[in-house]
């Protein structure tokens, strides 16, 4: 997947015309992966390239930042998913104040018509693009018959009769109901994290863990989750220029996992919370690399035990929990 920074800077190929996904794809949920896979289907029938316009940040982070939603995922996760479903070209534009004052006509005539010569363009139902928004389904299919290219309104994907949304699986992870949000992700929500120093508890505890720093905003319940791992090949930046089409260096890998702030150790150790990770019957060094995790089931809240001992107990139980549900897969 080749990844266009700035629209100015694409030179249109004459031989190739554009089918085009308009979104922020944050979650890269089952609504998502049913527009793109319409849209690699179309590009490949009309021998043209699957592209994606998108951004690195949420559009509210510029026009609302006190509304700003917490992201299901990193730019480079996302980079990396957009890749894995076939996307040729990513035209990954900033959203800045100027581009934000672009009126739904001129953003349709000036960058779509003009500079990407798009042959379709294929939205979400609830999809808006232009000035204050005002740019929606209806006006994009009367644009597409004025300016000549085609349109496709993607419905909703349902499920318990409500649509997916990105909103909703945030919702679902915030309340820690893992396994609804894997319904509606179509797979388990997973984050990109790099493994950095810890304080050695695990170890001292007879359960190694991997501390990860987390390459996400989306706030989880803390506690106790089942989760699995693997490890990628290169470092999130890799993925920005080139999309890590083969970044996987491992299977996943069963674990468990503590999202929170290690209450039965002193306070200021640590300050906010941390992800850590133990990988089941898994021996050598993670230090430095970058993993993936998926959040499978939500064990127990997160406690404080009188003693390191209690606590040890207590994550022998976690670890056998991780493994029954292995077990009865």
């Amino acid at each position: 997947m080749q990844i266009i920074p700035n629209l100015q800077e694409y030179k249109t190929r004459p031989s190739r015309s554009i089918v085009l996904a308009l979104g922020n794809f944050d979650g890269f949920h089952l609504g998502h992966q049913k527009l793109l896979r319409y849209v690699v289907r179309q590009a490949k029938k009309e021998h043209a390239l699957a592209a994606v316009l998108t951004f690195p940040q949420h559009p509210h982070s510029i026009l609302h930042p006190g509304r700003k939603p917490m992201m299901l995922m990193s730019i480079e996760q996302k980079l990396f998913y957009l890749a894995q479903a076939g996307v040729d070209l990513c035209f990954l534009q900033s959203f800045t104040q100027a581009f934000s004052k672009m009126s739904p006509q001129d953003f349709v005539e000036k960058v779509l018509v003009k500079k990407l010569h798009i042959r379709e363009i294929c939205m979400g139902y609830d999809a808006h693009f232009g000035l204050g928004r005002k740019g929606d389904t209806s006006l994009m299919e009367q644009l597409a018959k004025v300016n000549g290219f085609l349109f496709r309104k993607m419905k909703a994907v349902m499920i318990d009769r409500k649509p997916v949304s990105s909103s909703r699986i945030r919702e679902l992870l915030a309340k820690g109901e893992i396994e609804k949000a894997q319904a509606c992700l179509g797979r388990p929500f997973s984050m990109f994290g790099k493994v950095i120093h810890g304080k050695g508890h695990g170890l001292h505890l007879g359960f190694p863990t991997a501390n990860l720093e987390v390459h996400s905003e989306i706030l989880l319940p803390l506690g106790v989750y089942v989760v699995s791992a693997r490890f990628l090949s290169c470092p999130p930046s890799c993925f920005c220029k080139k999309a890590g089409g083969h970044a996987f260096k491992t299977a996943w890998l069963p674990g468990v996992a503590n999202f929170g702030k290690r209450p039965t150790y002193p306070k200021g150790e640590t300050p906010r919370p941390i992800l850590e990770l133990h990988l089941l019957d898994f021996k050598g060094q993670v230090y430095g690399k970058i993993i993936e995790i998926a959040l499978h089931r939500f064990l127990r809240p997160e406690r404080k035990f009188p003693t390191e001992e209690a606590l040890k107990v207590q994550i022998q139980q976690d670890v056998r929990a991780a493994r029954l549900y292995y077990k009865q897969r």
